[in-house]
């Protein structure tokens, strides 16, 4: 529940990021001059982004948080060693589980365990992409 309050709280500051955004590009097209109209596209452009990355993450942590729900660890992980069931995980995506959602989550969560971000972020998109079929 703390988490969705934190993600809520995020987006709406966002939001007030945006409308601040588009409150100042309106600034500058109503200052009428060139200058004025190539400062509110810039400025556009940046909310563009602004909203669409942030549009994109909140689909990631959507997608990523119903795959955690219906997740169960395999019999044979390992709850010690973080890098046994990293091995572990590999080797069950290297045996043929490659179109399996569920061993790419698992990879994901043993990127996690070992404090690589980067590609539990990437296991954790392979196993939304198998999920999705």
């Amino acid at each position: 529940m703390k988490d969705r309050i934190l993600v809520t709280v995020l987006v709406l500051v966002t939001a007030a990021y945006a409308w601040g955004l588009g409150w100042i590009a309106w600034g500058f097209v109503r200052a009428g001059s060139a200058l004025g109209y190539g400062m509110a596209l810039g400025i556009a452009i940046l909310l563009v982004l602004t909203v669409w990355v942030t549009w994109r993450e909140v689909l990631f942590g959507l997608s990523a948080g119903r795959l955690a729900g219906r997740y169960e660890p395999p019999p044979g992980a390992i709850d010690g060693d973080p890098r046994e069931e990293f091995e572990a995980a590999r080797t069950a995506l290297e045996d043929g589980a490659g179109s399996e959602w569920r061993a790419w989550f698992r990879l994901a969560l043993a990127y996690d365990a070992l404090r690589d971000r980067k590609g539990a972020r990437m296991a954790t998109r392979r196993a939304i992409d198998a999920a999705r079929g």
